[in-house]
């Protein structure tokens, strides 16, 4: 039933061609504007599933230093023990309600019991959020005059930035919030307000209210094959002061050339054609059957 992302925004490329044809384009090939899609198959995969702190001032909610992170990637690659993420409880920028909330799902982690993140069971990620999900499958842009569109290959999240210079009256909060965008020089900046308030921040558990404000730039550098995101987070009910996150991500075809030849091979060998359902598709079963604590959500009726 699912195709693989690159074929989704392929689809989605080829749907908007005749809208696209619009000065973003020739503007793109001057170089006047990034493009993040010079073709349906350039994929964005993130460095790390925490944000890099800024070279100065306030930063992002980090890792307990006396517990290094390991992630699955990092197993995959080296084989040591993934471990959870826990965080320093230290950090300035929490609020005395937010850091009682990551305070007692570090209690969990501590104590061998469940503290995966809700999009483990499959609810949507949120913003900024959704710039650590792209480790393992890629995230694709589609650009266009009128609304950038950014893919999640992992689970099929779309976010939609629709270039104008303001934002709904009267907005209702949704997974995604509402983001309005615009371009400097070679810069896309997006701005994300509304967001629902199930969502965390970040992988420590981090909440944040309905007062959220969430500024993202996005910019190409090292010759186009990182992509630099630079997120601005405000939220004066779960931090103390404003802060910024970094995150970077490798260009797919870049990250290939750096692969040893023999995983090379197996991608060229993998079968072409429609993929498995993924988890969050229309299978209803989860991840950690035995460990339900967030229930995988289902509709209230078909959608057909």
């Amino acid at each position: 039933m699912f195709r693989h992302a690159g074929s989704i925004a392929a689809g989605l490329l080829a749907s908007v061609v005749c809208v696209a044809s619009g000065s973003i384009v020739p503007a793109m090939a001057q170089g006047l504007l990034p493009n993040f899609a010079p073709d349906a198959n350039t994929g964005w995969y993130a460095y790390n599933r925490q944000f890099i702190p800024p070279a100065s001032g306030p930063g992002p909610v980090r890792q307990d230093p006396t517990r290094p992170y390991v992630t699955n990637d990092e197993f995959r690659v080296t084989g040591r023990q993934p471990t959870d993420q826990l965080a320093d409880l230290a950090a300035p920028i929490l609020t005395p309600w937010a850091r009682e909330i990551v305070r007692k799902r570090n209690a969990l982690v501590l104590a061998g019991k469940p503290a995966n993140p809700p999009h483990a069971s499959c609810w949507p990620v949120g913003v900024p959020g959704f710039l650590l999900r792209p480790m393992t499958q890629a995230m694709y842009f589609v650009q266009t005059p009128k609304v950038v569109v950014m893919i999640l290959a992992s689970k099929q999240e779309i976010r939609h930035v629709y270039l104008t210079d303001r934002h709904s009256p009267n907005l209702k909060p949704s997974w995604y919030g509402e983001s309005i965008g615009h371009y400097e020089d070679d810069t896309l900046v997006v701005d994300t307000t509304g967001i629902d308030e199930r969502t965390w921040v970040d992988g420590f558990g981090t909440p944040h209210t309905k007062e959220l404000h969430v500024i993202e730039r996005f910019r190409l550098i090292e010759g186009g094959n990182v992509l630099e995101a630079t997120v601005r987070v405000d939220d004066p009910g779960a931090f103390t002061t404003p802060w910024t996150g970094i995150q970077l991500f490798r260009q797919y075809e870049a990250a290939v050339r750096q692969m040893p030849i023999e995983r090379i091979a197996q991608l060229a060998s993998a079968p072409e054609g429609p993929l498995a359902e993924l988890i969050c598709a229309e299978n209803p079963n989860s991840f950690f059957p035995n460990q339900a604590v967030v229930k995988i959500p289902t509709a209230v009726k078909p959608d057909f």
